[in-house]
């Protein structure tokens, strides 16, 4: 609940700055990331894997703007449980979402000597996601075992090339545990790059 209400809050925050300012970039962007889950009783053991996303932005304001978004997330772990078929056994296992990041954000041009610029880009925000499904796997981990809607803090860097290319550095921060049940405590932690344009 606590969440919910930051992150209403936020939007809110973001709403009233983006209707001071009506110019609106249009994106997409696909890179990678490297995930691993905090510590959590049901885990023996957690290794970090590298999974993809992809997704659409909207960039609205000038220096000062604010970027919601849609991404489709992959997140791949090594795991070996304390309950599971063959004891022992670890296995890959794929975490899909559907991710909405609302994130606020301050671009500089960095001028160069000859002349030209280098935008640089900083943005943070929230960001609420929803599990689509987990990759079949030998330790019994099913969709049912992961909670459908998860929250987390997303901070970054970013530059543009060409005025049109952007690359974006990004660290995402879970703020709800991954698997269900009462003692599940591991959230998400990752680090995604992404390559990605804007018009």
């Amino acid at each position: 609940m606590k969440n919910t209400l930051l992150l209403l809050l936020f939007l809110s925050l973001a709403v009233t700055a983006a209707a001071q300012d009506s110019n609106i970039e249009l994106g997409a962007k696909i890179g990678f990331n490297i995930s691993n889950i905090s510590n959590d009783p049901s885990l023996v053991e957690e290794s970090a894997g590298v999974g993809t996303e992809f997704g659409a932005f909207a960039r609205i304001g000038d220096r000062f703007y604010v970027q919601p978004g849609i991404d489709f997330v992959n997140n791949n772990l090594t795991i070996q449980r304390t309950v599971q078929p063959r004891p022992g056994e670890r296995d890959e296992v794929r975490f899909r979402y559907f991710r909405a990041p609302v994130l606020l954000g301050w671009e500089s041009d960095y001028q160069k000597r000859n002349g030209g610029s280098i935008p640089f880009r900083m943005m943070v925000g929230p960001s609420f996601a929803y599990n689509i499904g987990v990759s079949d796997n030998n330790l019994d981990v099913r969709r049912r075992d992961v909670r459908n809607a998860q929250f987390a803090l997303h901070g970054g860097v970013g530059i543009k090339l060409l005025r049109l290319i952007e690359l974006d550095l990004m660290y995402n921060h879970g703020l709800t545990s991954v698997f269900n049940g009462d003692a599940a405590d591991g959230k998400f932690r990752n680090f995604s790059l992404t390559v990605g344009f804007s018009i």
